[in-house]
Formats: C-alpha cells, structure tokens, sequence
C-alpha cells in the first residue's frame, strides 16, 4: 500500500514538472497571437519608451527610405521577409546586415542606428527573424534556427550586391547571438566584421539565468524537459549551438557592447563572448545602460567604435 502511495505521489510530481515546463515552453518558444507592434516603445513598460522622441523620428526616417522589402526562403521552406534602405546618393561602401532581438522588430531595436549608417555611407538590410514580424514561423529558437537564417541572408546580400562590397554583420540581444553562432556557418567571402550588442552565450544558459532570476525555478529538471519539449515539438535542442563555440572558430573582428545595468542578459556573457573571440576585438561596457540601451545612452561613444569597426 505504501508503495502505491509513493508511486501515485511520484507520478504526481512528474505529471506536474511536465505540464510546468510545457507552460514555460509555450511561454518562451511559440510565437504569440499578439506580437509588439512599431508603436511599442510609446508603452511605459518599453525598454524603449524613454527614447520615445528619438524613436519617433527614427522611425519617420525608415519609413522615408526603406526602399523595397526583399524576401528569401529559409534552409527548412519558411518565407523570411527584411527592410532594405539603400543608402542615400549611392555608390555605398558596403552593407549592414542587422537583426533585432527576442520578441522585437526590424522597425524597433536598430531604429536609432539607421540614419547614422546612412551617413558613413552603408546600406541598411534588415531582416524580420523567423517567427516574428511579417516572417513565417512558429517557434522562436534562441538563434539555433536563426542562424541558419543569418547566414542566408548574408549569401542574398553578397549575391545581389556583389561579393566585392563589404558586408556587416549586426545583431542586439537573441540578434547578436544569432549573428555570433552564424560565425562557424559558410558566411560569404566579404562578411568583414560583427557588431554584437549584449548577446547570450547559448540558449541553455539565456534560458537557465531567466528562469532562476524571473520566476525562481531551478535549472534541474526544469531546462532537461524544456530541452525534450524543444526536441520533440520544435526540432532542436537549447545546446545545439554555443556563441563561444562559434567565436572560437572564426578571424572575424568584433565590436562587442553592453549596458553595465543589464538586468535580462548578463554582462559576463559579453566577457564570456569576448574572451572566446579569435579575431580582432574591442569590447565597451556602456555606464548607466539597461537591456539593448547601449547606443541609446552613449550615442557617442558607441558611434565612435562602430565607425571605427567599419572603417578598419
């Protein structure tokens, strides 16, 4: 009888893990009904919202230049949609290719950066990450899928314009890792730098510090069934792909920021990236800036390393 008791409680118990960590799959891999919208920053919540003037006239700006929405087909059949903003006056030297962060927008986390770009006299691609915009998709894979993505567009990049004009990779937040694990994939010849603003390291530990710091779970058994419900529904694992892994592979040089206040991804992971890095590297810890803020609180001074990293 005790022994019933004890694998009825057992079972319980696991039935309970199970449907916790289906709801927190669901929470943090299924795109959702509701998705922000470019308006998002006027929201009080938005990390953005203290730039709202800044962000108003950003987006004024890609609205005025965006001059075609170019389309490609990912490696697994999905239609991916981008920005293209051709630089103004043309004879560009060269291409930024830059991709948003979780649950964001083209339109949103490189809205302050466009015009500047723009005026050292580089193109502007911006793609919309699967799952997210007009991009097809179900499921927000942490960069393991997107990757793959990036290194597609790089490749329409390269063949559209040329392989002889430089090309840029840049990427804020699950953006930056995406660019970085992008690093150990066939990138085009003319791929010259990175720009990676307060990346993760690797799925398995974006998902573990969040789980410990927002909603007090701990790691075990919780990330084990979260990685068999992304096996089994969405077809990859949260250790299938590693930033550091991908840097270590790569001569790339790459310009990493960071806000020192960034409560969501953690500042050592930038050191961790850093330090795994092989190619030439510059690293700005920017005082005073929250989660994705860097360039939005020190303009200046990270306008002054990115020209540095596109006129190397």
């Amino acid at each position: 009888m005790a022994l019933w008791i004890v694998l009825g409680a057992a079972g319980a118990v696991l039935l309970l893990l199970l449907g916790a960590s289906l709801y927190f799959y669901n929470f943090a891999f299924l795109r959702r009904g509701s998705e922000r919208g470019d308006r998002e920053f006027e929201e009080e919540a938005s990390i953005w919202h203290s730039f709202s003037p800044r962000m108003e006239e950003a987006q004024a700006y890609i609205k005025a230049h965006t001059g075609e929405r170019p389309q490609i087909t990912s490696f697994d059949g999905l239609r991916l949609s981008a920005l293209y903003l051709p630089a103004p006056g043309g004879s560009p030297k060269g291409t930024v290719l830059a991709f948003h962060g979780y649950r964001s927008l083209a339109t949103i986390d490189f809205a302050l950066e466009v015009e500047f770009f723009h005026r050292l006299g580089y193109d502007v691609l911006l793609p919309y990450q699967r799952s997210h915009g007009p991009s097809q998709g179900r499921h927000i894979t942490f960069g393991v899928k997107e990757r793959f993505d990036c290194r597609d567009w790089a490749w329409y990049a390269a063949r559209r314009f040329g392989e002889d004009r430089p090309l840029y990779l840049a990427g804020i937040s699950m953006g930056c890792a995406t660019v970085l694990m992008s690093l150990s994939l066939n990138l085009p010849p003319n791929v010259r730098g990175v720009l990676a603003d307060c990346g993760f390291t690797s799925p398995w530990e974006i998902v573990r510090h969040v789980a410990k710091a927002d909603f007090r779970l701990p790691a075990f058994p919780l990330l084990w069934l979260l990685d068999l419900w992304c096996r089994a529904l969405a077809g990859f694992s949260l250790k299938e792909a590693d930033t550091r892994k991908a840097l270590g592979s790569s001569s790339l040089p790459v310009l990493f920021l960071h806000g020192k206040e960034d409560k969501f991804v953690p500042v050592s992971m930038t050191e961790e990236n850093y330090r795994a890095c092989r190619g030439e590297k510059d690293l700005y810890l920017v005082p005073g800036a929250a989660h994705a803020q860097s360039y939005g609180t020190d303009t200046p001074g990270c306008q002054a390393r990115i020209e540095k990293l596109l006129r190397r």
